[in-house]
């Protein structure tokens, strides 16, 4: 009898064991986004640093070289308005109209030969 409540036991601890390891198919993974993706278009020729601009002062998130197009990533916990500023080598250095970003959104920068024109928006 006694062995019989044992296996019993043991039995009911090994199916709540595989229960909780089974992934609920309907929990979203990884939790809410916590980054904003930027993707640049850079048409001219020179190679560009970016930092994104914000209350808190510029911070550095990458560089793209001419003629090319990139998709960077930013840390981002909250909605927050911000700007990009671009800086050249041997040229100045611009900065874009300001937008609301929020974790998860993407943003376009379209960098024309004249970087003085470019433009950040929202897709």
């Amino acid at each position: 009898a006694g062995s019989a409540r044992w296996w019993a036991l043991l039995s009911v601890v090994l199916l709540a064991g595989c229960a909780m390891s089974v992934p609920n198919p309907f929990e979203r993974s990884g939790g809410p986004p916590q980054e904003i993706r930027l993707r640049v278009e850079n048409q001219g020729f020179n190679d560009v640093r970016l930092f994104v601009v914000t209350v808190r002062g510029p911070q550095f998130i990458g560089q793209v070289r001419g003629h090319t197009t990139r998709t960077l990533t930013i840390p981002w916990t909250r909605l927050e308005e911000l700007s990009i500023r671009m800086e050249f080598l041997a040229e100045d250095s611009y900065v874009t109209n300001r937008v609301n970003a929020a974790p998860g959104d993407l943003l376009e920068l379209i960098i024309p030969r004249r970087a003085a024109n470019a433009t950040l928006r929202r897709r």
